[in-house]
Formats: C-alpha cells, sequence, structure tokens
C-alpha cells in the first residue's frame, strides 16, 4: 500500500466516528423499429429488492403490445441520453481542451437524433393504441405502467413542436456557452458575452413561441419554464416570491441588527491544501451514502452543473480556493445532494423508462440545498465537522475552526454581491432578482444589450449594493449561456420544498440534531430515497410533495426554519 492508500484509509478512519467504517459504500444498496417483442438481453439484470417494485419492469411482458413496443423505444432513447450525459461530464473534466468543438458536434447530433425518434409518427399511433388498452383494459395496468405511459407522452408532446435543426442548435449552444462564459467571466468580456447572449435568448424565444404556438399557451417564459419545473405555473411562483419577499424583507434588517450586537467571528482565512479540501470532501459525500462505485467527485475550471446518471454519476466542483475549505465544501455538499438523488433514481426497476427520470429541477435543488443549506448549516453539522477539521488541517484549538466560529460563518447573513456566496437568507433575493430578469428577457421587456444596467438597477433596489463591474454582476451566473431560462425560480422552490422536508423529516427521525452532531447521515438519506428518490416520476410534482412531506407546497415552512435558525 503506497502513502497516499495509507493515508486515506487513516483519514477515513479519523473523519468518522467509531463504528462508521463497515457503513461506508452503496446508498441502499437500439429504436426497435418492428412490431415485434425485441429479445431480452443476453444477460437480463437480476431483480434487486428496493423501494417500489422488485422486478426488471423495463422489459417484463405486458397484455398491451403498443407499450411493450414504447418500452422498447424509449430505452434506446433513454440510452442515447445517457450517452450524451456522460459526454457532457466528460466535456467537464476530462476532455482534451482541443476535442472540444468536435465534442459539441457529437452531443448535437445525439440530441437530434433523441428528437426525431421522439417525434416519429408511428410514437403518436403507438402511445394512441397504448392508451386505448390503458382505457378498455385498466386491470392491466399499475401505477407505475400508467405513469411510465403519460411521462411518455409527456416527452413526445414536448419535442414534437419543436423542429430537429433547433434541438440540435441548443445542445450544441448550450455547452458552447459554458466556454464563452467562462472566458467572458475572467476577461470581464461584455461585448463578447453581449453576442452571444442575445443569439441564446433569441434561440430559446423562438422554441418558447414555436411551444406556445402548438399548445396554445401565450407565455414564453411559462412554456420555457415548464421544462425545469413541470407542474408549477408562473403565477404560482409569483405568488411564492411575493410572499416571502414581504416575509424575508421584514427580516432582513432584525437579523442583520441582532447579528451586529454579537461577538466579532474569527476569520478562517488560511492555507488549506488542495488535497486535503478533496479528502475532505470525498469523505462528507460518502458519509451521507454517495456512492463512489457510481460515481466520483472532480474539481473543473467551468462552473459546476448538475447531472450525471444513476450509474455514472460525476459531481463536478469549481477549482478549490486555498484560502477557505468551506468553499469547496459547500460546493460538494450541494452537488452531493444532486447526486444522491441522482443515484437513488429507480433504476434497477426501470432504468431508461421516462417514469425512471428525476422530477425537474425543483426537486433536484431540494435534495441540493437540503444537504448543503439546511443540514450543512445546522449547529450539529459544526459539532461534527470541527474536531476533524481541527486535526485536518493542523489546527487543533484553532478558535477560527471552532464549532461555535464555524457555525456562526456559516449562518452570518451580509447582503453580497455574488449569489454563489450568499447567505441563506438573502439568497432568495438573488432568485427574485434573476428570475425577474429572465422573465423579462424572454417576454422581450428588455433587451439583452440592456442587461447591465438592468441588472445593477435591481440589485441596488433589492439590497442596496451596486456590482463594480459585469464580473459580479449580470456575467457571474452560467445559467443564461447554457440556455437555462426558467431555471433560476427552481432554487427558491426547491428551498421550500427542502425546509417542508426537513420539518417532516424532524418528525419522523427522533433525534435528527444528534444523528448530525454524531455523523450518521443515512438514516435522512434513507429517509429521502424512500419518499423521494425511488419515486422518480410515479407521481407530479404537487402529488410528490404532497405524499413526501403531508401537505402541499407551501412557503410557511421554509419562513419558519429562517426564523427559528436566524431570529431566536
Amino acid at each position: 500500500m503506497n502513502f497516499f492508500s495509507r493515508f486515506w484509509q487513516t483519514l477515513k478512519s479519523f473523519l468518522n466516528p467509531a463504528g462508521w467504517t463497515g457503513r461506508f459504500g452503496a446508498l441502499l444498496q437500439r429504436g426497435k423499429k418492428t412490431a415485434l417483442p425485441e429479445p431480452k438481453e443476453a444477460v437480463p439484470e437480476p431483480p434487486v429488492k428496493q423501494h417500489g417494485p422488485s422486478v426488471v419492469r423495463q422489459y417484463e411482458e405486458h397484455p398491451s403490445e403498443a407499450y411493450m413496443e414504447l418500452k422498447y423505444r424509449f430505452r434506446d432513447i433513454g440510452r442515447m441520453g445517457a450517452i450524451a450525459e456522460t459526454m457532457g461530464r466528460d466535456f467537464l473534466t476530462a476532455m482534451p481542451e482541443g476535442a472540444w468543438r468536435a465534442r459539441l458536434g457529437q452531443i448535437a447530433f445525439l440530441h437530434r437524433r433523441m428528437h426525431e425518434d421522439l417525434t416519429r409518427l408511428d410514437i403518436k399511433h403507438l402511445l394512441d393504441r397504448a392508451k386505448t388498452h390503458a382505457e378498455n383494459h385498466s386491470e392491466d395496468w399499475d401505477a407505475w405502467d400508467k405513469a411510465n405511459l403519460r411521462e411518455m407522452e409527456e416527452m413526445h408532446n414536448r419535442q414534437s413542436p419543436v423542429e430537429g435543426e433547433l434541438v440540435e442548435k441548443r445542445a450544441r449552444l448550450s455547452y458552447e456557452g459554458r466556454r464563452r462564459h467562462r472566458d467572458a467571466l475572467a476577461a470581464s468580456d461584455w461585448p463578447a458575452a453581449r453576442e452571444f447572449l442575445a443569439e441564446m435568448v433569441d434561440m430559446n424565444r423562438q422554441i418558447a413561441e414555436a411551444k406556445c404556438r402548438a399548445g396554445g399557451g401565450n407565455s414564453y417564459y411559462q412554456a420555457l419554464m415548464s421544462e425545469y419545473m413541470p407542474g408549477i405555473s408562473v403565477t404560482e411562483v409569483e405568488d411564492w416570491f411575493g410572499t416571502l419577499d414581504k416575509k424575508i424583507g421584514k427580516m432582513l434588517p432584525q437579523i442583520l441588527k441582532k447579528q451586529a450586537q454579537q461577538k466579532e467571528l474569527v476569520s478562517l482565512k488560511d492555507f488549506y491544501p488542495a488535497k486535503a479540501q478533496m479528502w475532505l470532501n470525498h469523505a462528507l459525500l460518502e458519509s451521507l451514502g454517495f456512492d463512489f462505485h457510481r460515481g466520483g467527485l472532480y474539481e473543473t475550471g467551468h462552473n459546476p452543473v448538475e447531472g450525471g446518471t444513476p450509474d455514472d454519476t460525476r459531481l463536478v466542483i469549481k477549482n478549490v480556493d486555498i484560502n477557505d475549505f468551506t468553499d469547496s465544501m459547500k460546493s460538494a455538499l450541494h452537488e452531493g445532494g444532486h447526486g444522491l438523488y441522482i443515484q437513488g433514481l429507480p433504476r434497477k426497476t426501470w432504468r431508461y423508462q421516462p417514469v425512471a427520470q428525476d422530477m425537474g429541477a425543483a426537486v433536484h435543488e431540494s435534495q441540493a440545498l437540503l444537504v448543503e443549506m439546511i443540514m450543512g448549516r445546522t449547529r450539529s453539522f459544526y459539532d461534527f465537522l470541527a474536531p476533524r477539521v481541527e486535526g485536518l488541517f493542523h489546527g487543533l484549538h484553532n478558535p477560527a475552526l471552532s464549532a461555535e466560529n464555524l457555525y456562526g460563518l456559516k449562518t452570518k447573513v451580509q447582503p453580497g454581491l455574488l449569489r454563489k456566496k450568499a447567505d441563506e437568507v438573502t439568497y432568495f433575493f438573488h432568485m427574485k432578482h434573476r428570475f425577474e430578469l429572465e422573465r423579462d428577457l424572454i417576454e422581450g421587456k428588455l433587451k439583452p444589450s440592456a442587461l447591465p444596467e438592468a441588472w445593477n438597477g435591481k440589485m441596488n433596489d433589492i439590497l442596496g449594493i451596486q456590482p463594480e463591474g459585469v464580473a459580479d454582476g449580470c456575467l457571474q451566473d452560467v445559467h443564461w449561456f447554457v440556455g437555462k431560462f426558467g431555471y433560476f425560480p427552481a432554487y427558491t422552490v426547491g428551498h421550500m420544498y427542502a425546509a417542508q422536508l426537513y420539518e417532516k423529516i424532524c418528525k419522523d427521525i427522533p433525534d435528527t440534531g444528534k444523528l448530525i452532531a454524531a455523523g450518521d447521515f443515512l438514516p435522512i438519506t434513507n429517509w429521502l430515497g424512500e419518499k423521494v428518490h425511488a419515486q422518480g416520476r410515479l407521481y407530479g410534482f404537487t402529488d410528490l410533495v404532497k405524499n413526501s412531506t403531508g401537505s402541499e407546497l407551501s412557503p410557511a415552512p421554509l419562513l419558519k426554519h429562517l426564523e427559528t435558525r436566524y431570529c431566536a
């Protein structure tokens, strides 16, 4: 065993309470063109007990021949989607710099091919036949089959209004946008960014127009937002944001006044070796239940992005800051929440079927924010973390690394310019800011060329601060450069759901705080696996929230959480 292997074994033992080591590991444990059933794979996947069905439903025989054909078609579309996603992960992690143009073409081709297979006329005929069978023989269809057929039709209907050329262009620009954003941000080059952003806005307006024309809608922004948050309307988001804006707006000055009277915190700025930080991040994710046999943690010069597949979940975080280990830890916890969700989807039973996919950005962000912002900023978490980072970074009895100081630093509320460094309270105002701007861009009320002025003006109105330039202003986020118009509200909706989930977790799991303080995260992860992850798309968003928390989504649990943590 070499030095690094010995060091890693020692570190894992050091970072975790006695008896933990044995609990590290897994979280829980071709387009067919004829109507003839395709033979099963040479080595079919054995049935695996997990939450939900215990057989490989993807290949299970069904009385509806049309539905069987659809399962094979969507299996192959799902395979192509997994290939495209894996190539995208590679784009961010290991791809040689000189390969990026070729990779854009490869990813764009796969997206167009998936679009062609999804929108073929015979898919519509098969869907109609399967639906007729379900109406006439309901006894042959359980909840999972019904949900799978529903999601098949949803996928077909979402893609059908959009031309293949536009789908291909969108996929290519979304990955090209990562490089454009990275370069423009580094150079504070607004003219170059403006040109690309204008192209992105125009393309997304074309997509939204096609969808509205086909579906009879009149809101371009709703058409795009529904891609990320199916089952949620812009009106609902506006109502939730109105309530949160009013309540948090009153809460903020009270919190600032209270914290100004508290003792001064010790700065964390010091030297924290990059390798030690990554070892810490790796150990924390493993203790949460992230399965490194099916995933990995990577640094990148690009912005982090959620994604991956249940079998290949490569978490991507920004290159670490050697002066502050909490930045990379925060990012790792956030992306780890995404990764736990992806790995917990019903891959064994449904794998590439639509019903096995995640429920969209709001649920995704709920899992990330639950781990990073809610659990990861409890005093219990820092009671667990402090003695371990003191040893890891050779800071025994260092007041900066005490549980009290770390908790104080991570719950310090201070309006700032950067979303990624925002505290949990002012985070909402960053989301409201971006939501209103992107809505106006897509609805044609704001021209891309006027974005810097609009950004700065709104930031001053909301938080009373002004960026010095575009780098800490309208260029700080990658989302618009990859075409994600309609995504930003998902952070706040996800934060609401995360607070509601945690409230239910604390009721269902006694001594949740003590478990966190002991580093025993698996009961919480397993609860989420059963209530959220393993459900895939069995339910719509509203029913998923009700089934997992006992009530419909509301801003009240988030407001209660913020009041308890910051005002009490």
